[in-house]
């Protein structure tokens, strides 16, 4: 349970998706430009430190020393039970196999079950590309959501209900990456409008399962960052057709409802501020 504090959802929220809308066309103009590709990447890691700044910024310019405290005890919570650490390792795998599975019905390859050639989700970025989802974006992104912003929206609202705040925000932060070259959120607005709409949809349900996860851990910070990390890992890890990447969703869909009816009292309590 968070320390009484008035949290600040809006100057929070705010903040970070006007940084990011600034900063997206520069880093796409960027893109686009023959030898200017380079310059794009301090851009994007600002903008991805943004939640992460403004998290740590609004929590000391507080100065309420039990919100500092709770803060970095969240931060330092290596403690995952046993059943939360199965579904933060294995949810992604089970589901991405059984999605694999089923579009082999619907004349798919086996050739799914490979690993990728490629891990980069930024191309010609290499190392970068691979660190940057798999190390940098979970832990950066996770100190600024689960540090302030997923908490300020909870100090309001139920869990149901901050969750779906939440997921409609974090999918609108993604939304300038679509704009950025060589991007994998690019990549897809190629492929077609059905696949941009599955990314839309895919963030917002992992936005329930991962608030689950995050209250249901006694809001560890790690267990998110982890969590966070495998879903990407297994994003990238094999040869998934696209198509076979709206199945997950479906699927995952599937258990964020059955999350949410299992466990409805634990998301339509009271929020943690009366």
């Amino acid at each position: 349970m968070p320390p009484t504090y008035l949290y600040h959802p809006v100057v929070f929220f705010l903040m970070t998706l006007l940084i990011a809308f600034a900063l997206g066309p520069v880093a796409s103009y960027l893109s686009h430009k023959k030898g200017m590709e380079r310059f794009q990447f301090p851009l994007l890691l600002f903008a991805l430190c943004v939640p992460c700044m403004t998290s740590v910024a609004m929590i000391y310019a507080s100065q309420n020393e039990g919100l500092i405290q709770d803060f970095w005890m969240r931060l330092m919570d290596f403690k995952i039970s046993f059943t939360y650490l199965m579904v933060i390792l294995f949810l992604m795998p089970c589901v991405l196999f059984l999605a694999t599975g089923v579009s082999l019905l619907f004349g798919y390859s086996r050739d799914q079950f490979s690993l990728a050639n490629d891990f980069s989700v930024m191309k010609g970025w290499a190392v970068l590309g691979i660190v940057m989802p798999l190390v940098l974006a979970p832990i950066i992104e996770e100190i600024g959501w689960r540090g302030y912003g997923v908490d300020s929206l909870r100090a309001f609202f139920n869990l149901f209900t901050t969750s779906v705040i939440f997921g409609i925000l974090w999918a609108v932060w993604h939304l300038p990456a679509f704009f950025i070259k060589g991007y994998y959120h690019n990549q897809l607005w190629h492929l077609g409008i059905v696949y941009v709409v599955n990314f839309f949809v895919s963030v917002f349900v992992l936005a329930i399962l991962m608030n689950w996860v995050y209250y249901k851990t006694g809001r560890s910070i790690p267990a998110v960052i982890l969590f966070h990390s495998v879903l990407n890992l297994f994003s990238m890890a094999f040869k998934t057709e696209p198509f076979t990447k709206c199945i997950v969703t479906v699927l995952l869909f599937i258990v964020s409802i059955f999350v949410i009816v299992y466990d409805r009292v634990f998301f339509f309590s009271d929020s943690l501020i009366n």
